[in-house]
Parts: C-alpha cells; structure tokens; sequence
C-alpha cells in the first residue's frame, strides 16, 4: 500500500513539473504577446524600478512616469522622473556611462525614435547640451539628466534573441 501510495505521489508530481515547464510556451502559441504592444506603468512600479536601477533603495525619486513598448524583435522603455544628483551621478559612474553632446541627430535617433504615445515625454524639456549613453545587463541606455531641475529622461531598448 504504502509503496503504490510513493509512486502515485512521485508520478503526480512528476506530472505537475512537466505542466509547468510546458506552460509558458503553449500560453505563448496561443496567447502571442502582440507586435509592438504598449503598456503604461503604474507610478509606483516605475518608481521602484527606477531605484533599483540607480541603485538607491532610499533616493527620493518623484514625479514619475514610465512606459513599455515591446515588440517581437525589440523592447523599449521610457521613463520621464525627478530625483536628486547623487542617485543619478552614483548611476553613472558605477555603469561608466560615456558623456556625449546631445545634438539635433542624437535625440532624434536616440530620444525620439519609435516614441511612447504619451503626452508627458518631452526630453527637450530636460534643457541640457548633453547626455549619457551605455548599456547596462544587456539593455542600451541613454539618459538626460538636469542637476538644475533635477528633471531626466531615461531610455532603456533590449534586442530580443531569437
């Protein structure tokens, strides 16, 4: 009893590993993310993310607002945010982001391309002559940022791999 009981419950778990395994690519064949699908992120998700990317649990980072495009090919995130220079400065160094002059081109190509239906992205607000660019865990970054103001933009893309 006791012996059939232990082969049942390894067969049953077995079973449920296997389900879970299956399950993100039969939801993906028939439940397809659509091309260029845009989601909107709540404040305080964005917030979040933002610390985490600066790296300060505690950064007082305001006024935020953020949104995803994701592709079959390509993802891209923009996040328009106020925050202090310390968090942003920390953020800098520590990836080794390179400084460039912010021309015409570059925030064209850069800042504008494939833009967010939103209203709120504006990254000639920001009023700077420069910015930083680089990747960080596989994502280009480039960022704008306003020690003045403490205004800044931030834009994140992700190839996908096939």
């Amino acid at each position: 009893m006791m012996k059939t009981l232990s082969t049942i419950i390894m067969g049953i778990v077995i079973l449920a590993g296997l389900i879970l395994a299956v399950t993100p690519f039969v939801a993906d064949k028939f439940f397809p993310v659509p091309e260029n699908a845009t989601r909107v992120a709540k404040p305080e998700a964005a917030v979040m993310a933002l610390q985490q990317w600066f790296q300060s649990p505690d950064a007082l980072i305001t006024d935020v607002q953020a949104i995803n495009k994701s592709g079959n090919e390509a993802s891209s995130s923009w996040f328009s945010f106020s925050v202090g220079r310390r968090p942003v400065e920390k953020y800098i160094i520590n990836k080794k982001l390179s400084q460039n002059t912010l021309t015409p081109e570059i925030l064209e190509s850069t800042f504008s391309t494939n833009n967010p239906p939103a209203s709120w992205w504006h990254p000639t607000a920001v009023n700077q002559e420069t910015y930083f660019s680089g990747t960080d865990q596989g994502r280009s970054v480039a960022l704008i940022y306003n020690p003045d103001t403490k205004r800044g933009v931030l834009v994140t893309r992700t190839k996908k791999l096939n």
